[in-house]
């Protein structure tokens, strides 16, 4: 008997026990913030999908940046993260600069038209034939010379002899830097003595002018637990630094003002606090801050960039071939009370407000009506709207035709984006 007892009790406490870790609520309605926004998009919404750049934000973020670099280094803004000309513009206003790397050659033709004054750099090696194309779109009545303001990036021996021959057949000398690897094993001159073989190659090829050199630093911001961080950004700079006087040995070659670009967001700071072989840095989604870049190097920095998406429907949240069981489980987990279907979705993104949304995983993804579950906590109906912080600016702002823009939490104006074809 007192075994039946002590074992129906340890059974009680172990059903309690279980009872006990069941999910908490996590649902709350939008803050302050978010509901003035929320009130905005209910009154002067599209009714579709929308990006939203908070202004006071990016200046706060571009003023960090600029009270990082202080002048010790030149700033590049990198294209593909800043997607729209009027940010591009804004932002090269108040950091003053007009360099700008591009990484896809019909959003070279775009800026090379809204900037005619710009310095556009690429980030990365074009095939031959989209270089072609960029001088075959480029309008003839533009102020732009591109003999003076573009610079292609060559990669290996073999792209230094074909661009040689594309500026043969444009009648035109070509501005070149080398792609240098300093860790990242992601193509680029792997050693100093490849990049020697590369000048003694460009000594033939007088069509070809050198502007200096880039390698990318990104491996330092994911370095392993057995890598420390500074170990790993120092062994890059140095490594950059042994190419520099590789290409020096070839005084006649090497300019008097050399490009040394590098860095990027997720490096930049380290550059501005060590002593760095850089006189250029490229930075880009650090002025908006999506998720991925949430690293102890940019803790200071805001996030500022938003989708908001309206609720198409709000239901129970009923899974398909489990109704009997929706009771159970939301009794269970209050987070799958409600289901939201939104207009749009599958965005590298994640709900932020109202707290407590989450993709429903046993449902699944949709690009036309996304799912998220959550309590009843969070008081959504379909005429409210759902704001996500996108996980990385790069190929998202090219998805949007425009960016609305917000001034102390208001709505107050819009800037379209440079598309991603």
């Amino acid at each position: 008997m007192k075994r039946r007892h002590l074992l129906g009790g340890l059974g009680a406490l172990g059903l309690f026990g279980g009872w006990a870790l069941r999910p908490a609520d996590r649902g709350r309605e939008h803050d302050a913030y978010f509901a003035e926004l929320n009130r905005q998009l209910q009154r002067d919404g599209d009714g579709v999908p929308t990006l939203l750049l908070d202004l006071d934000r990016l200046d706060a973020n571009a003023d960090l940046l600029a009270a990082r670099l202080a002048g010790r280094c030149q700033l590049r803004l990198v294209a593909k993260s800043l997607a729209s000309t009027g940010l591009l513009e804004y932002l090269a206003k108040r950091l003053q600069t007009r360099r700008f790397m591009v990484f896809h050659q019909p959003q070279l033709n775009r800026l090379a038209r809204s900037f005619p004054q710009a310095d556009l750099l690429l980030g990365k090696p074009m095939p031959v034939p989209a270089a072609l194309n960029f001088y075959r779109q480029l309008p003839h009545h533009l102020d732009f010379s591109p003999e003076r303001q573009v610079t292609w990036l060559i990669d290996s021996e073999q792209r230094l002899r074909q661009y040689a021959e594309l500026a043969k057949a444009l009648g035109q000398p070509l501005r070149i830097a080398l792609e240098i690897d300093i860790g990242l094993q992601r193509g680029g001159f792997a050693t100093p003595q490849a990049l020697a073989q590369a000048m003694q190659q460009l000594r033939q090829l007088p069509v070809l002018q050198l502007q200096g050199l880039m390698g990318y630093d990104a491996h330092v911001a994911h370095n392993p637990p057995w890598q420390a961080q500074i170990g790993a950004f120092s062994e890059a700079d140095a490594r950059y630094r042994q190419f520099i006087a590789s290409a020096q040995a070839f005084s006649e070659l090497w300019p008097a003002g050399p490009l040394l670009n590098g860095g990027g967001s997720l490096t930049y700071p380290l550059h501005s606090r060590q002593q760095s072989s850089l006189n250029e840095i490229a930075v880009g989604s650090a002025l908006l801050k999506p998720a991925e870049f949430d690293t102890t190097l940019l803790e200071d920095h805001q996030p500022a960039l938003w989708i908001a998406s309206p609720v198409l429907k709000a239901l129970d949240g009923t899974l398909p071939y489990a109704q009997p069981l929706q009771p159970l489980i939301e009794t269970w987990n209050p987070n799958r009370q409600h289901a939201y279907y939104l207009y749009g979705g599958r965005w590298p993104a994640q709900p932020v407000s109202p707290a407590g949304l989450a993709y429903d995983e046993l449902y699944g993804r949709s690009a036309n009506q996304d799912r998220l579950v959550g309590s009843a906590t969070t008081q959504l109906t379909d005429q409210d709207w759902v704001f996500l912080r996108p996980a990385i600016s790069e190929g998202l702002l090219g998805d949007f035709s425009e960016i609305r823009l917000l001034r102390r939490g208001q709505l107050v104006g819009r800037w379209s984006t440079i598309g991603n074809g």
